[in-house]
């Protein structure tokens, strides 16, 4: 499985048909961790070139949620339920689009093309082809009359918070940590980001349920849009809270009634 997304290759493609390392980044777009072309985006930086970025040699297919090997009492959310409405997304940048089009249909039962949504982001200035700011994430969602509240800083425990509620999370964070194996937070690039020191989160996903069936192994489940092994992609809460920190523990939650605290 590819953690990357390059023009030239099939999306369908295995890990197996990567025989450059290089082809795992498209320079092109900031939902790959390699690129981020507007400062104000956190979803992709261009210094942020991943160093360790797998080969062909050493990229597992990654690990999915299934509800049959989970105890429904241990697990905040629905992730199986929202596993039927992954799709991965197509055009270049679009992991925001990509994620508020999958909780759109899952909250409001109303699918909308991923065309669709990127040419309302484009008329509305939330998008213009390298990538989505954090300010306008969730507005796609607002557009179509789903309520959103957007939180920085924000806790595990705030996004249970919203899973246990009915609603759906979308959170910014660093891609390599969650699609390569062994990847050290300690090698992330330092001052990527005006007033984000430290932090270079590259990706935005939408977390459908937090699975602690094994007290001892937690597992956050996601709907990934850009990677093609993103259905119910189940990461290790430790990674996961590594990963999201990137991004200054951002948080979209929608559709909750319940207000997310500070």
């Amino acid at each position: 499985m590819d953690p990357g997304m390059d023009p030239t290759v099939d999306p369908g493609f295995e890990p197996a048909d990567i025989t450059d390392p290089t082809a795992l980044t498209d320079p092109t777009d900031p939902a790959d961790p390699a690129n981020l072309t507007d400062p104000a985006d956190p979803f992709g930086d261009p210094a942020a070139t991943p160093d360790t970025a797998p080969t062909s040699a050493d990229v597992p297919d990654l690990p999915n949620f299934d509800p049959a090997q989970s105890d429904p009492s241990a697990v905040a959310g629905n992730p199986g339920e929202a596993m039927n409405v992954w799709q991965q997304h197509t055009g270049e940048n679009g992991c925001a689009i990509g994620a508020q089009g999958m909780v759109l249909e899952y909250l409001t039962g109303e699918r909308v093309s991923e065309e669709q949504l990127t040419s309302e982001a484009a008329e509305q200035g939330w998008f213009d082809g390298s990538g989505t700011a954090p300010a306008d994430m969730g507005n796609l969602l607002e557009l179509h009359g789903v309520p959103v509240q957007q939180v920085e800083g924000a806790s595990v425990e705030q996004l249970e918070t919203v899973l246990a509620d009915g609603g759906a999370a979308i959170v910014g964070l660093d891609a390599d940590e969650i699609w390569a194996q062994g990847h050290d937070p300690n090698d992330d690039s330092v001052g990527d980001m005006p007033g984000m020191a430290g932090q270079d989160a590259n990706h935005a996903v939408w977390v459908t349920g937090i699975d602690r069936t094994d007290p001892d192994n937690p597992m956050v489940v996601l709907n990934d849009s850009g990677h093609p092994d993103g259905q119910g992609l189940a990461v290790p809460l430790d990674e996961f809270m590594g990963a999201w920190q990137d991004s200054g523990n951002f948080l979209v939650a929608a559709g909750s009634p319940q207000a997310v605290g500070p």
